[in-house]
């Protein structure tokens, strides 16, 4: 467990185990901030009382009770708590989805997503694009890797890659273990890793590993993540959002820029692969 989620659940945790034995004006508190805890990072002790409908003693009285030093120790832990990601963070009573859909249906969700690629591709440099794309058209083979949401962005990818070349696998497939996939690793292999928040423990452990095998090593991820994780090629993606989920459009951005650079290296032989794959389609009948 990381320091960030640690800390976060401690939050939850002690507000929850003393939640039956405050007094009702300190509990009342405490449920709103249960409900929205990522808005205590944007407003001060006052205002949070304010919302509360309680006093500021109140609030001094709760901090104390959870053993805090301040509200400012409880605000960093606010802070953390929207940095990792937690949707629960993310989200602020005081504006809550529905008001962004009455404005407009779609106008908030575009405008991110369209900032969102510009701001990623902005800090991305053409060189390592370049650099990846030989390693996807040269490399022996190709190992994508992603847990939670990132299984998704991996296995998108993959899809990708396969009209074009061979030996790209997705992992870990289910009820197998990541040393089955590793130990077969070679200097000439590429190794892909999804790590956008909220990834799991461990990751940068299995990225150290991975390249003590000699492969190189992409990772694609998130703009707020802790950059823990030395790879070869690093790529980071804006995900804002104007609701409390992330939005992914630069990550599928990145995947399909990755996926043209491949299609314009293999050239001729990529194009005879896809024609391949077209015809057995229609051997099979599969559409």
């Amino acid at each position: 467990m990381t320091r960030q989620t640690a800390t976060v659940d401690t939050l939850s945790v002690r507000i929850k185990k003393v939640m039956d034995q405050l007094p009702k004006a300190e509990k009342k508190l405490g449920q709103m901030i249960l409900q929205s805890p990522g808005q205590m990072a944007s407003y001060s002790a006052s205002e949070i009382a304010r919302m509360a409908g309680v006093s500021n003693a109140t609030m001094t009285r709760l901090v104390q009770r959870l053993g805090y030093d301040s509200f400012e120790q409880m605000r960093r832990l606010a802070r953390e708590g929207i940095a990792w990601g937690s949707p629960l963070f993310l989200l602020d009573r005081s504006s809550e989805p529905q008001e962004v859909i009455d404005q407009d249906p779609f106008e908030a969700h575009i405008k991110a997503s369209i900032t969102n690629i510009r701001t990623s591709f902005e800090s991305i440099s053409p060189i390592v694009i370049e650099e990846i794309g030989s390693q996807l058209a040269g490399a022996r083979q190709i190992r994508i890797f992603g847990q939670r949401n990132n299984y998704f962005f991996a296995a998108y990818l993959r899809w990708q890659l396969i009209q074009f070349r061979s030996d790209v696998y997705l992992l870990p497939a289910s009820g197998e273990t990541l040393g089955e996939y590793l130990v077969g690793l070679m200097p000439a292999d590429l190794f892909i890793v999804f790590g956008l928040r909220r990834r799991q423990p461990g990751l940068a452990g299995l990225v150290s590993t991975v390249r003590q095998s000699g492969a190189k090593v992409v990772l694609i991820t998130d703009t707020a993540s802790e950059q823990d994780i030395q790879a070869d090629w690093t790529i980071k993606c804006e995900t804002s959002s104007p609701i409390p989920l992330d939005n992914h459009t630069a990550v599928m951005t990145v995947c399909h820029v990755l996926s043209e650079k491949l299609i314009r290296l293999v050239g001729l032989q990529g194009r005879e692969r896809l024609a391949r794959i077209e015809d057995l389609h229609m051997q099979l009948k599969e559409f």
